[in-house]
């Protein structure tokens, strides 16, 4: 079945289906033709809807060609709010790992978008969007963890770092040719922090 006659897995609500619809035709199309070369137009009349109704979904198609990501799991979040036994960094690498995790659960197109953004350059500065709008939300996140004031310091720093480390994940998922998936790239990224900064017995 193709990307226009797909309306999205079972389950899924009407008001999802169209936008899991149209962001697949934007890939198809960009994909094929490359995004300078895609025009709003095209995209709707592929996907079978209106321009209005085009931008009722999407500012643009670049944020068009790019898959939903839903919010971390409740179940997750209270973990990350709750659980004690482990440092806020890594609490906050398991938050996101489940992100992603959900991401390519729940979003059918998350794959192929790696291979649009590889090709793409111009779809950067929208994700540097998406990543700004996720450190506020993390920064949201440690100060509930750590009852901290909303405009802590600690808290924006410890998002911030975060975040860089999931750009380097990002950067070597958008390369990548092997298959590796995100989610994993992400721990390996986190644990790639952790091993630096402990102190081993040989190093003193």
């Amino acid at each position: 079945m193709s990307s226009t006659e797909s309306s999205g897995p079972p389950g899924m609500s009407r008001r999802r289906a169209v936008r899991v619809r149209i962001t697949g035709v934007a890939l198809d199309l960009v994909l094929e033709h490359g995004l300078d070369d895609v025009t709003v137009d095209e995209i709707a009349r592929a996907a079978n809807v209106s321009r209005r109704t085009f931008f009722n979904y999407f500012p643009s198609k670049v944020v068009a060609c790019i898959p939903y990501v839903p919010p971390a799991e409740p179940e997750a979040v209270q973990l990350f709010l709750s659980d004690r036994s482990v440092p806020t960094m890594t609490a906050l690498s398991r938050l996101m790992w489940n992100q992603v995790s959900t991401a390519r659960r729940e979003s059918p197109e998350f794959d192929r978008f790696h291979d649009l953004w590889r090709h793409e350059p111009g779809i950067q500065t929208e994700m540097h969007a998406l990543f700004a709008r996720l450190e506020g939300r993390l920064a949201q996140l440690v100060c509930l963890r750590e009852s901290l004031a909303p405009d802590s310091v600690e808290a924006a720093t410890v998002a911030a770092a975060s975040i860089a480390i999931l750009r380097v994940a990002v950067e070597r998922w958008r390369t990548d040719e092997s298959g590796a998936l995100l989610e994993n790239l992400i721990d390996e990224s986190f644990d790639a922090v952790t091993d630096a900064v402990i102190l081993r017995p040989d190093d003193s």
